[in-house]
């Protein structure tokens, strides 16, 4: 069986969507809730893939949140045993950090449904090859660079640097986990912050989750599945896949 580590760095910001196709795979989850003391282990091993999530946490404030530094540290671990990675929001920033690149504060807040390009480099890409533009829910106040060697995947008006990809690591900038429902509990929380970050959208989200939410799942399954036949393929549990994407991340690599 498949074991997957998922670092959840705030409560509420979990696999969301992602779960389902876990789920459905059969693979073992391994959460570990570190904001809220859970341990982090000291190496990759046990485990055939890492699942970085969000939070609001600035990806290299080590003084306020120290266990950045050790989750920048484990996600390099995994990447250089060649386990897939995969981090969304403040993961793929802190997953951009641990690959030597630098993640800065934009000065503005990106929020809400913005609309996503795939770039010349994800036509051949095992996670994105074959999709089109697609509108990805964003919250956040920080971009990374793309890493030494990575490829840019995705890119945005306003905000770039959206996906990139080194050798079997994956960082995504938005939040295509987020269904309406995770967004409410997340609403729950935030409501006020949210009025403060923009009050037009405060009042105008159900709106736009009515508009693009069905596409954006329907790219959280796309793109999770594929992460994880890299995830089996690697691990040795797909028979005759490993061969292919392995071909087919050394076609596509920086």
């Amino acid at each position: 069986m498949v074991r997957i580590l998922t670092l959840e760095f705030w409560p509420n910001c979990h696999l969301g969507e992602i779960a389902g196709t876990f789920d459905a795979r059969g693979v073992e989850v391994d959460r570990r809730r570190v904001e809220e003391g859970d341990r982090l282990p000291g190496g990759h091993g046990g485990w055939d893939g890492l699942a970085m999530l969000g939070g609001p946490q600035h990806a290299e404030d080590d003084a306020g949140h120290p266990y950045l530094a050790a989750a920048a540290a484990l996600a390099r671990a995994f990447h250089d045993a060649g386990k897939p990675v995969l981090g969304v929001c403040l993961g793929s920033q802190v997953l951009a950090r641990a690959l030597g690149a630098r993640v800065r504060r934009q000065g503005w807040t990106e929020l809400g449904f913005a609309e996503l390009a795939p770039t010349g480099a994800a036509a051949a890409d095992p996670l994105l090859g074959g999709l089109g533009p697609v509108r990805i829910l964003q919250y956040h106040e920080d971009t990374f660079d793309i890493p030494p060697g990575a490829v840019r995947l995705m890119t945005g008006e306003r905000c770039p640097n959206q996906a990139f990809r080194l050798g079997a690591s994956y960082g995504f900038q938005g939040h295509f986990e987020c269904s309406a429902e995770l967004w409410k509990e997340w609403f729950a929380e935030m409501g006020d912050r949210l009025r403060e970050a923009d009050p037009g959208y405060h009042a105008r989200w159900p709106e736009d989750f009515a508009r693009n939410e069905a596409g954006a799942l329907a790219f959280c399954g796309t793109v999770s599945g594929r992460w994880l036949d890299l995830v089996e393929a690697h691990a040795g549990t797909t028979s005759g896949t490993h061969s292919s994407l392995d071909t087919a991340l050394r076609a596509t690599s920086g």
